[in-house]
């Protein structure tokens, strides 16, 4: 599955935590084991065995196959059900918007850098970029649901690289957004 929309508050409260999301991040990438993980992350394998049960219970990742290794213990290699996991925002739950909004800040900092590069961005306010963010994080679960239905992807980076690139040229139609991002 490309794209899977959360929306069920405890299962988006799981995906508010750095971890869990760096976790799911690293396992786009490739199949990894419990200890690939912990050593990866500089966390005990206990601390990721935590996380991994959680993730599975909530049907985030899979066991995707068992090798034994040299010394006949059998590894485990788990992956994500998804390649990008998107939450609903009608769904967050209050004690955990801000770390949404944090993220989605991230985000557009990063795109905010690079339009500076190239002058053609000026400045933006903490309060506008909090309500900007709240709006991409709109413009992303609409863009994740027309790729709901998309299959397997081979590359996670380059479907959310589209996925943002979507959701951003989207945003800036908007009449609320447009003068933010039109060419000086």
């Amino acid at each position: 599955m490309a794209v899977r929309i959360i929306d069920d508050p405890e299962k988006i409260r799981l995906l508010a935590d750095f971890t869990r999301a760096e976790i799911l991040q690293l396992l786009c990438e490739r199949p990894m084991t419990e200890a690939q993980l912990s050593q990866e992350l500089g966390l005990t394998r206990a601390a990721i065995g935590y996380h991994l049960k959680l993730l599975l219970n909530a049907q985030f990742i899979y066991l995707e196959r068992v090798e034994p290794e040299d010394h006949g213990i059998l590894q485990k290699f788990y992956t994500p059900v998804a390649a990008f996991f998107m939450v609903d925002c009608s769904r967050i739950p209050n004690d955990v918007k801000r770390y949404f909004i944090q993220m989605q800040i991230v985000h557009l900092r990063g795109m905010f850098t690079t339009l500076q590069l190239q002058h053609r961005f000026f400045g933006v306010s903490s309060e506008t970029l909090e309500k900007l963010a709240e709006a991409m994080m709109k413009q992303l679960e609409n863009t994740c649901r027309k790729h709901v239905k998309d299959g397997t992807v081979a590359n996670a980076e380059t479907l959310k690289v589209k996925i943002y690139a979507e959701a951003l040229e989207n945003l800036t139609k908007q009449d609320e957004w447009h003068d933010l991002f039109k060419k000086p």
